[in-house]
């Protein structure tokens, strides 16, 4: 009773929030539209919530990930601040954040704080990355790409999971909380979301790098 009570709380404040995706928490139908998109997905929403990918499929999608994250090609130029709001955000976090705002520059809408009965947008630990044209084959190309970046970069990052196209990838660890939380349904087709182990909050002095930043977060 609890734990649904604090669905329904959950649900009101990303109303009143307006923008923000509902992230694992409510029923693909209570889910508002995209602010990047006005064309609901026209896929069928599978019974049981996200299925979660096996390491078959972590691979193949990392897989698809842009060439330099694959070959590890160095990238020597700070990372600006993106569109990603870093407010409450961990160094990780935000250094993902920035990383895919240059890497992919079709993307205009990442949200990031956000309060939540799960533990990833409050703690500043997640990032919800939005697909413009999220259902067509462009839009379900650069969803792929995005997501196989994030897992190709999951010791890096310290991703957690990812989430999307109901489907959960797990990162450096298996998504335990998934088993404790019961049946979760949002679609997670208009978005990706990206979960890290944090490494910690900013204290200003931190320069960010595609491949590194300093000071090191701690592993």
């Amino acid at each position: 009773m609890a734990f649904a009570a604090a669905l329904v709380v959950s649900g009101g404040m990303v109303y009143a929030q307006g923008a923000e995706p509902r992230c694992c928490v409510e029923t693909p139908a209570a889910m508002p539209k995209s602010p990047d998109s006005t064309t609901k997905s026209p896929e069928p929403t599978p019974a049981g919530g996200p299925h979660i990918a096996t390491p078959e499929e972590v691979n193949a999608l990392a897989a698809q990930a842009p060439a330099p994250a694959a070959a590890g090609q160095p990238f020597r130029f700070p990372l600006p601040h993106g569109v990603a709001p870093e407010d409450r955000l961990q160094v990780k976090t935000i250094w993902a954040a920035r990383a895919i705002g240059v890497l992919f520059p079709q993307i205009t809408t990442i949200f990031g704080y956000r309060e939540d009965p799960l533990p990833w947008h409050p703690k500043g630990l997640a990032i919800d990355v939005m697909i413009p044209n999220h259902s067509s084959p462009e839009g379900i190309e650069l969803g792929n790409q995005i997501a196989g970046y994030a897992l190709a970069n999951a010791r890096r990052w310290g991703i957690n999971h990812v989430i999307w196209r109901q489907k959960i990838y797990p990162g450096i660890g298996a998504p335990s909380w998934m088993s404790n939380l019961g049946n979760e349904t949002l679609n997670h087709y208009d978005h990706v979301h990206i979960a890290t182990d944090g490494g910690g909050y900013p204290t200003g002095h931190e320069t960010y790098y595609i491949d590194s930043m300093t000071p090191a977060p701690p592993q």
